[in-house]
């Protein structure tokens, strides 16, 4: 259910941004009607096209996305203060603490990520859509071979004018493939059908009914549609209108991607036929509207005549075409490539600092001393253009170890598995892991050191600098490449082998793109001047949060005053622990990724 919840929540995240740009879309096509060749007409379609199949683009600060808010959530601060005279402390939406001295009373924001709960609606919505999906998807599936079934009935045409003008008219336009014609009695429209095989449908006879001329006409206009691999595209919308088939909008624009079309179809075919010949083949197609009867169609066919709602719009188009419209002219390719680099990409991300007016912190009927008050944990709610995430703020006094598993040969463990085991107040997910062929058993990889004792190194040689994460004995951060050798003179007591290290003596070490590793779940450790550690996970994967580059939780980090910081294992991994719960929203099927090691505080 997970899973399709996901799912879900992706092709809701893309078909919103597919209709706000269909939206934009047909207003700039409705203000520049006339001043748009056909051909610009349908190319500015594919934008929406590739829209919906990568929603996730590159960040850019042109986006038109940088503009428009998904996600209202705002940033948060909430401080929450351990006394250290407390004995029990019980964590609800309101708590009652009893201690032995003295009472605390609190209402903590519930900010917790249950693995096995979604919400009902959600659950239910997702599963609708499945089913309509699939319904859709099998009947046009058992429509389209039922079809295949009876075109097989139809006879290979050896009409020696019909394959000779066939030939003629691949020449005129480049086309190499081979595509046999076929005559059938299950459509009373020429098409063409397929785009592995084309294959060219006439109805039995139709050689009779129509002139040389105009089957020339016919028979271009439907290999302009082989040309332009418009059958692949019909496909392709076909798929997405089954994804998306809750919204009219998407489905509206598919409408007239189509029909735009037929016109450039149009326009290709006159781009091969003489000027004095151009009314000739609008009359073909009256000709055969005079005819038309509505025929079956499924994805992967294209008629010359499937709306007569447009033919006014088509021989308009052909009266007043010109010889050299066709073409494409710098100013649409430019038009075209800018249009792409606003609507193809993403926002770009600006990391928000938490804001202190909404901080809440526990009260106590007892005032707090100077020292308590440096051992508080503040929690941070992060917020960029398309990510949230978690930051826990740990303060020097506390002592931060490597978490592992018993056996640790094996990754057998979640994150908040082993830090309940360890009775540890915060923890996240550290080291990497490997995996083998089926994916099922995964084992460490690189250096562990726990309480200064090696617990697991697969690196053969005690002098090879790898990407390290480590503390000293006095609870010093290291980021970067570090040997065995050398961390053991450096008295380092926990460790485990990832990176790259992402702030160096208070100065970032990417300065330029993105860090080269995507967009992904994240969890980042740093470190402040005074001490005192960031833990930091950023949610990813969804339609609320797509997740986070390197170099943005790297900002994130040096806007909290780190001098030192390293990326540690995310993706699915990502996770963080604070007082018994999981308060981040890992994105793994499960809830919660097995892991191999992980960096705890201590009570």
């Amino acid at each position: 259910m997970l899973l399709l919840i996901s799912i879900f929540k992706w092709v809701l995240y893309s078909t919103a941004l597919a209709s706000i740009l269909s939206l934009i879309i047909l207003l700039f096509k409705l203000l520049l009607k006339n001043k748009l060749g056909v051909r610009w007409h349908y190319a500015i379609w594919l934008i929406i096209v590739i829209r919906l199949l990568i929603p996730y683009g590159l960040q850019s600060s042109l986006s038109l996305f940088n503009l428009i808010e998904f996600n209202g959530k705002q940033v948060t601060k909430v401080t929450y203060t351990q006394n250290l005279e407390v004995n029990k402390i019980v964590n609800t939406n309101k708590t009652n603490v009893d201690a032995t001295k003295g009472v605390i009373k609190s209402i903590l924001p519930s900010n917790t990520y249950n693995a096995d709960q979604s919400p009902l609606y959600l659950q239910l919505l997702s599963s609708i859509w499945l089913l309509v999906v699939i319904i859709i998807g099998v009947y046009t599936i058992v429509m389209t071979m039922k079809l295949k079934a009876k075109f097989k009935n139809g006879h290979v045409c050896n009409n020696e004018e019909v394959m000779l003008l066939l030939l003629q008219c691949k020449d005129k336009l480049n086309i190499k493939s081979s595509i046999k014609v076929i005559n059938t009695n299950e459509i009373k429209t020429p098409c063409i059908y397929g785009f592995i095989k084309p294959k060219l449908l006439l109805p039995i006879g139709f050689e009779n009914y129509v002139d040389k001329t105009e089957l020339e006409f016919i028979i271009l206009h439907e290999l302009a549609h082989v040309k332009r691999q418009d059958i692949i595209v019909s496909c392709i919308t076909g798929v997405l209108q089954i994804i998306h088939w809750f919204n009219p909008i998407i489905w509206y624009s598919f409408y007239r991607m189509s029909n735009d079309k037929e016109l450039a179809c149009d326009a290709l075919a006159l781009s091969h036929v003489k000027c004095e010949n151009y009314i000739n083949y609008g009359k073909t197609i009256i000709k055969l509207l005079e005819n038309y009867k509505k025929t079956p169609q499924v994805y992967g066919m294209s008629y010359i005549i499937n709306n007569k709602s447009q033919i006014k719009r088509r021989i308009t188009m052909i009266s007043l075409f010109k010889k050299n419209s066709y073409k494409w002219s710098i100013i649409p390719i430019v038009t075209l490539t800018l249009l792409g680099g606003i609507m193809l990409t993403n926002a770009k991300n600006r990391p928000v600092l938490a804001s202190n007016k909404n901080s809440q912190s526990i009260n106590s009927n007892k005032t707090l001393s100077e020292q308590d008050k440096k051992s508080s944990i503040a929690q941070y709610d992060i917020k960029g253009k398309h990510f949230n995430g978690t930051m826990l703020i740990i303060p020097k006094d506390k002592k931060i170890v490597v978490g592992l598993n018993k056996d640790i040969s094996k990754v057998t463990k979640t994150t908040s598995q082993i830090a309940k085991e360890s009775n540890a107040i915060v923890a996240i997910n550290a080291g990497g892991f490997t995996q083998d062929v089926s994916g099922k058993t995964m084992s460490p990889s690189g250096l562990i050191m726990h309480d200064g004792k090696v617990i697991f190194n697969d690196i053969a040689d005690n002098n090879i600098k790898g990407d390290i994460v480590a503390f000293t004995n006095k609870g010093t951060l290291l980021v970067g490449k570090y040997s065995l050798n050398e961390l053991n003179k450096l008295n380092t007591t926990q460790a485990v082998s990832f990176g790259p290290a992402l702030i160096v003596n208070g100065n970032p070490t990417i300065t330029k793109g993105d860090g080269c590793w995507g967009i992904a779940p994240r969890t980042v450790i740093g470190q402040k001047k005074d001490g005192s550690v960031i833990l930091l996970t950023i949610d990813g994967r969804s339609v609320k949060s797509l997740g986070a580059t390197l170099r943005d939780v790297q900002n994130i980090l040096l806007q909290y005053n780190a001098v030192y910081a390293s990326n540690l294992d995310g993706g699915s991994s990502s996770t963080m622990y604070y007082n018994g719960k999981v308060i981040n929203n890992p994105c793994d099927i499960s809830g919660e990724r097995k892991v191999v090691s992980t960096f705890m505080v201590l009570p």
